[in-house]
């Protein structure tokens, strides 16, 4: 019997589209759709109809897919979050439609079964070849390949038997096999102290929704802790999700888990291939993956009968999603964690203030570990005043044989700008003769941030962005890193035309590089960066060639932060310290000492302990000293009165709206048109609209305004009533953040 459901597609609408079925479809059902002159993937949300079109005129459902539904609970996660954030709600489905393939004809393997046939009847003469055939067919289907394999023979053969109807193919739909883990393969023996925890953990996963913070100093084994959780929650049949911040922190974690369980989990990060993609979704939905550990976008896939969540790393600022749509993805995580019913452990060594008022205000539980995993002890946390130990230049080695004979080579080399202390550089000299390892730290990539001409004053700005060009040494390219825009780097001012006045200015992982191995020749230097590791494969080796004791000194931005774990690295040198202390943004502070902290933390988590060097102008800022005192609760004292004075989050609510365009008097316009109908008032307050820092981003101008309202008020209705009193042209885009992370 025909009927009429309400579709909702991965587009940009909030509301369904009417569509005739025939089958008995149920909310939630995926299907394909006409839509315009093009076909689309849709699912099915609402049982009715919806608009006011003849039902003549309401086109019919392509195709129901084979597929399990999605569950009522992730439709209202679509729903809350797009609500929420003021997004789409179909831009926020086709983040669970992500998997194309999955809506595309399986592939099938082709194999072979006995049709009952004998030999006689197919006049064929015994044969010790056909007879092991016939014996191994026995025991199950199997391709060409497998049978030639398993009973020795040649495809001829199996060729005959095949054309005389001795057997028949098979056709068997291509799917990856998700291993379960095996829950007792190798437990890991904990100290009281996790022990406490995880059990405390363990108790969670029985007792519905809870949100606990598993709040552990960087090398307590928090990662062992709720793992325990995770084999509880696996021996109910359930699954488990733990969302990592970025694919660089899963290349030890899979090794731990592997080590744990005997098995590795499913992935789910943007590095994955199509089909790895479509065998990992489909997998998800069926409940053949059990344990899926992922980005952030891992959060919106259909799992089939979720019981637990982990949020690793849960204070990193990489789960606020800033394209396309907005949202905080451990924030998103808690609210399906509620809609599921399910626990969810937040899990970090530095949680951000938002999670600490929770926790204080008793909405969420807290499980803390206070000590160091074995006899690891914290490293010692040294200040270099760089305005006292200034750095000094250094030579670089004479090239000796062939390399010297050239002209250039003749000629004695220049003292080149230092940027390490010599106090860094006596303890880096120290450890490369104890065989010990070293990290430096600086959150810049390239080699210079900034190409200066000195003769003229041309600094060599991106034509689509209102930022400076970075140089890359390595690949002898400007770079552009808001817009990705690239152009050789020139050989003279493309200002003035001087032949020798460019200049680069200031130190990127390159130019420290380029220092350390001037300095230390026979060191084995290693950059990681997302420049020179842009793949998962890339990250993996670099870690593993750290693990092994390959690399002695390696140099990297924050992707060295976050989590990983090298025995024998002993010495900690951060470059600049002060990097992140400076800017405009509300969460300066606290990410600041949050990074800082994280890349502390990898300095002596084994036996040996470690020492961090941190270099600083500013040596009596209250986050640098919060951090060699090891007083975070000090920190948090002074980050808590800074936001309360001045109402904002966690003590008040923020939303910004950027302006964007191609014509900058258009913008500017609906810029100024938002500013005059703005509320104002009982605790709403609206600043701007200002140019962005960032003016203009790949070739459009931007403006910003910012509203400001108490802790109380709904900030979402105040937004849509704003939003209503002005009309803006299609060239211009008005985008809504929700408590934004980004100011620029």
């Amino acid at each position: 019997m025909e009927k009429i459901v309400g579709v909702l597609l991965p587009l940009p609408f909030n509301d369904v589209f009417d569509y005739k079925v025939q089958d008995d479809v149920v909310l939630g059902q995926i299907v394909r759709v006409p839509f315009g002159r093009e076909q689309q993937i849709g699912v099915a949300w609402k049982i009715g109809k919806s608009s006011n079109l003849d039902n003549n005129k309401i086109k019919s459902v392509i195709e129901t897919f084979n597929l399990p539904p999605l569950q009522p609970e992730l439709m209202k996660l679509v729903e809350w979050t797009a609500d929420y954030n003021l997004a789409y709600k179909g831009l926020i489905l086709k983040m669970v439609l992500c998997a194309k393939g999955v809506f595309e004809d399986p592939k099938v393997n082709i194999l072979y079964k006995l049709t009952g046939k004998t030999l006689a009847e197919a006049k064929l003469k015994n044969s010790s070849a056909r007879w092991r055939v016939i014996e191994l067919l026995r025991h199950g289907p199997y391709s060409r390949a497998e049978i030639a394999k398993g009973a020795g023979v040649s495809q001829s053969v199996i060729k005959t038997m095949i054309d005389v109807g001795m057997l028949e193919p098979l056709p068997v739909k291509k799917q990856k096999e998700f291993l379960p883990p095996k829950l007792d393969f190798h437990k890991v023996q904990l100290t009281a102290e996790q022990q406490a925890a995880a059990d405390y953990l363990c108790a969670k996963c029985e007792a519905g929704f809870s949100v606990t913070l598993l709040d552990g100093v960087t090398g307590s084994g928090k990662t062992e802790v709720y793992l325990e959780a995770a084999a509880k929650v696996l021996k109910t049949g359930k699954q488990v999700l733990i969302l990592v911040p970025e694919i660089s922190l899963t290349t030890q974690w899979l090794a731990r888990f592997e080590k744990r369980f005997g098995v590795k989990p499913a992935k789910w990060h943007s590095s994955l291939s199509l089909s790895e993609r479509t065998e990992t979704w489909r997998a998800v939905a069926e409940n053949r993956a059990k344990v899926l550990v992922g980005a952030r976008s891992a959060l919106f896939l259909p799992y089939a009968d979720l019981g637990l969540i982990v949020v690793d790393e849960s204070h990193d600022h990489s789960f606020k999603q800033e394209d396309a749509v907005n949202y905080q993805a451990r924030d998103i995580a808690v609210v399906r964690a509620k809609l599921e019913n399910i626990p969810i452990v937040l899990s970090t060594a530095t949680p951000d203030l938002e999670t600490i008022v929770n926790v204080e205000s008793g909405k969420y539980g807290c499980v803390k570990l206070l000590s160091r995993y074995a006899a690891a002890q914290m490293p010692e946390i040294k200040i270099i005043d760089l305005k006292k130990d200034k750095p000094v230049k250094w030579l670089p080695p004479l090239k000796s044989g062939k390399e010297s004979d050239n002209a250039e080579q003749s000629t004695p080399p220049k003292p080149q700008m230092s940027w390490l202390a010599p106090s860094l550089c006596a303890a880096l000299a120290e450890n490369l003769q104890k065989g010990e390892q070293s990290m430096l730290f600086l959150n810049r990539r390239g080699y210079a941030p900034l190409v200066i001409c000195r003769d003229c004053g041309h600094r060599i700005q991106c034509p689509h962005c209102t930022a400076w060009l970075t140089e890359h040494l390595k690949s002898g390219k400007l770079i552009c890193h808001h817009c990705g825009y690239m152009t050789n780097i020139p050989k003279v001012c493309p200002e003035c035309g001087s032949e020798s006045g460019l200049t680069a200015c200031g130190p990127g992982v390159e130019r420290i590089a380029e220092e350390v191995k001037g300095r230390f020749p026979e060191a084995r230097v290693e950059i990681l960066s997302s420049d020179t590791a842009s793949s998962f494969n890339d990250i993996s080796a670099a870690i593993s060639r750290m693990e092994k004791g390959e690399t002695d000194i390696i140099i990297g931005t924050q992707i060295l932060a976050k989590g990983h774990h090298f025995p024998a690295l002993t010495l900690v040198g951060i470059v600049d310290a002060d990097l992140g202390l400076m800017g405009s943004d509300l969460r300066a502070a606290e990410q600041t000492f949050q990074l800082l902290s994280q890349v502390s933390g990898r300095a002596g988590r084994a036996e040996k302990k470690g020492v961090v060097y941190m270099q600083t102008l500013y040596p009596e800022n209250a986050v640098l000293k919060a951090l060699v005192d090891g007083n975070r609760e000090e920190f948090v004292k002074l980050e808590k009165k800074s936001r309360q004075t001045l109402h904002l989050p966690p003590y008040g609510k923020l939303a910004a709206l950027i302006v964007s365009g191609t014509n900058v008097e258009t913008t500017s316009k609906v810029a100024a048109e938002l500013a005059k109908c703005a509320p104002h008032g009982n605790g709403v307050e609206v600043l701007g609209p200002a140019p962005a820092p960032i003016f203009m981003l790949r070739g459009k101008f931007r403006y910003r305004l910012l509203l400001k309202t108490l802790r109380n008020i709904n900030i979402q209705v105040i937004l849509q009533n704003w939003l209503k009193t002005i009309s803006v042209p299609k060239n211009v885009h008005v985008e809504v953040d929700i408590n934004p992370y980004s100011f620029m």
